[in-house]
């Protein structure tokens, strides 16, 4: 499918994901004002972040089956208009139950916004470089989306409060839906989706429970029966799930597709990548705040390093993907993150704006060359009529990787740091936010060997496959005539 629309598809398709992103990181430097203004402790302030992200990583792979079945524009608009009005009662919220609601609704509406705009932009731009280039651009402002946020939230909440973090979505939704509304021809694959809500159903269980599990496990008790059967739901929602999805004759997530390393890989690392990189962001904002007393504002401020080099590196990285295979870049995005993820050792009660900000220029640098490859190598590693899929699943493991890295992380510093109150809270923070470093660290760089693995194991079959196919003339003609 083609499009004259000029620059109207890519922003309005791009607009959506920048506010399902942003939404999804403003949140970080108003935590603990949120906290205070409606009494919720570390583990409510936590559900304000994971309760959209469990219903968007849960739901994800529906949108994108939605999308491909009922109509991909159809699905974007519908996505976007609910998220904005979701907005407004998060805004309007007086209490944490009904904030945390309000999220999980804009989390579930998110689902339709982000695979939407993947599947979108992969069916209005067939040509592989353009198409590229267009994932390239999707990827560096989604991603500037994740820091901009506490840079906006910090700013905003200092000046008017809280609940303006929500309202600025209202106008970005609005123009969003105007454009793509306008401008965008529907296009959909009936044939290649199906709705699959038991599967659906097992998906959003194994994500809730977990999560519940891992974030209530450490005030609960890991041994008590409060934190052990959520824990066991999960398992046996997760087993039910793969089984239920290999029976089917049309699942939402055929388990066929994960044979190929070529899309498994890609959807690994995307997990890996959103459960260091974009929890550090809550965890670092808590630190700044609670630990070092800085101010909301003075916090997003400290933010901007990294959002400029996530913004200067990701169009770069687009290019290199267009020229190198995005595995290649994957490679060098992943390692320098691992590395920015492991310059949290280097921080403590005593570090100034410059240390922080050093981290998040080595960290940027690492993210501004991960996401687009990321996302491109899992989209294309699927046929075309299959986008809807391919983004879901990328989308997907990212958010599964935020929802379960804020709350193991948060366990991690909560367990080590103990209560706000007690003499030792800022020290205890210190280290366990070296320990949640070190695991981040640890997993992206060994992240980055997998992709250089799988990439070399790929060249050689590539080259032995060539090699076979050079020599099958020469042994045909070997052969003597009867």
């Amino acid at each position: 499918m083609s499009t004259k629309a000029g620059w109207r598809v890519p922003a309005g398709l791009i607009l959506g994901p920048f506010v399902a992103l942003l939404d999804l990181s403003i949140v970080t430097v108003a935590l603990p004002r949120m906290g205070a203004d409606l009494h919720a402790g570390t583990a409510g302030q936590q559900w304000i972040v994971d309760a959209y992200a469990v219903c968007l990583a849960a739901l994800l792979l529906s949108g994108g089956t939605l999308g491909d079945r009922y109509g991909r524009k159809r699905a974007y608009l519908i996505g976007l208009t609910v998220f904005t009005l979701a907005s407004v009662a998060c805004a309007a919220a007086t209490g944490i139950g009904m904030l945390i609601a309000a999220r999980a609704v804009q989390g579930a509406a998110s689902a339709l916004v982000m695979t939407g705009s993947l599947s979108l932009l992969v069916q209005a731009y067939p040509d592989p470089v353009q198409r590229a280039r267009m994932l390239g651009l999707n990827g560096m402002i989604g991603g500037s989306s994740i820091v901009f946020g506490p840079v906006a939230g910090g700013l905003l909440v200092d000046a008017v409060g809280w609940p303006t973090i929500f309202l600025i979505n209202l106008p970005i939704g609005a123009c969003a839906v105007w454009l793509v509304r306008r401008a965008m021809p529907e296009s959909s694959d009936r044939e290649h989706a199906a709705l699959d809500p038991a599967g659906q159903l097992l998906g959003l269980t194994f994500l809730a429970t977990l999560t519940y599990g891992l974030i209530e496990g450490r005030d609960l008790g890991w041994a008590s029966a409060a934190t052990i059967v959520p824990l066991a739901v999960a398992a046996a929602a997760g087993a039910g799930f793969v089984c239920v999805e290999r029976r089917l004759a049309k699942p939402m997530l055929p388990i066929a597709v994960f044979a190929d390393p070529r899309f498994t890989v890609p959807n690994v690392a995307s997990f890996v990548l959103a459960f260091g990189t974009t929890s550090v962001f809550i965890l670092l904002s808590w630190f700044l705040q609670d630990v070092q007393h800085r101010s909301p504002r003075a916090v997003g401020l400290l933010f901007i390093p990294l959002s400029g080099v996530i913004c200067l590196v990701a169009p770069l990285a687009a290019r290199w993907c267009a020229r190198y295979r995005p595995a290649s870049v994957m490679i060098a995005g992943y390692t320098v993150s691992g590395i920015g993820l492991l310059g949290l050792l280097a921080l403590d009660q005593n570090s100034g704006p410059l240390a922080v900000s050093g981290f998040g220029v080595v960290l940027g640098a690492g993210m501004g060359a991960s996401i687009a490859p990321t996302q491109l190598a899992g989209v294309l590693a699927l046929p075309r009529q299959r986008s809807g899929l391919a983004s879901a699943c990328i989308a997907t493991t990212r958010q599964a990787g935020t929802a379960v890295g804020v709350a193991v992380l948060g366990v991690i510093i909560t367990s080590a740091a103990g209560p706000p109150e007690q003499p030792g809270y800022p020290a205890g923070f210190v280290h366990g936010l070296h320990l949640a470093g070190l695991v981040s660290g640890v997993l992206t760089l060994a992240t980055a060997a997998l992709v250089a693995v799988t990439e070399h194991l790929r060249k050689r079959k590539a080259a032995k496959t060539f090699a076979d196919r050079a020599e099958a003339p020469d042994k045909s003609a070997s052969v003597e005539p009867r």
